[in-house]
């Protein structure tokens, strides 16, 4: 019944990176092990900045189950620019409204939501990015639910700063 739901979100996600996407610079998501992410395994993207005078937006894109036991999760955020200097944030992602919700786009039992980050960022230098991901959530035995962890950096549209 899981791969029913994982072809038919495949197929969306197919849909949107075939659709016309002008400002999207990089856009990646890794699988977390076993819908299980441990404290100590962090996701790590690297990407190249080319235009350092466009702002750019950055998303943290989260995909969970329905069963993911919390209505958030918190993330330590860490990039390292080319000249070795680290921006270092704490970022608390919400993934369900009140009511428990669960909020972005939805097929089945599978959740992805593209949360705004940074907006209006301005790369200091050209150059090779990493970007970091850590859970920061409490918990003893890994955090269950989580299928991915992705990031987007797209260029501002023309007076938006998301």
């Amino acid at each position: 019944m899981m791969n029913v739901f994982k072809i038919g979100f495949c197929l969306l996600v197919l849909t949107e990176l075939f659709s016309c996407d002008t400002t999207k610079v990089y856009e990646e998501y890794q699988e977390i092990a076993g819908a299980n992410w441990q404290k100590e395994n962090s996701i790590n993207f690297e990407f190249v900045a080319k235009d350092t005078l466009s702002p750019h937006n950055l998303y943290i894109n989260i995909r969970n189950t329905g069963n993911y036991p919390y209505s958030n999760i918190y993330l330590f955020v860490t990039m390292e620019g080319p000249n070795g200097n680290l921006l270092k944030d704490t970022v608390n992602c919400i993934l369900a409204d009140n009511r428990g919700k669960w909020l972005g786009k939805g097929v089945g039992d599978l959740w992805d939501l593209k949360m705004p980050y940074y907006g209006g960022f301005r790369f200091a230098q050209k150059g090779k990015y990493i970007v970091s991901f850590e859970q920061a959530m409490r918990v003893e035995d890994g955090l269950k639910g989580i299928t991915d962890v992705g990031l987007r950096v797209e260029k501002t549209k023309e007076g938006s700063k998301n």
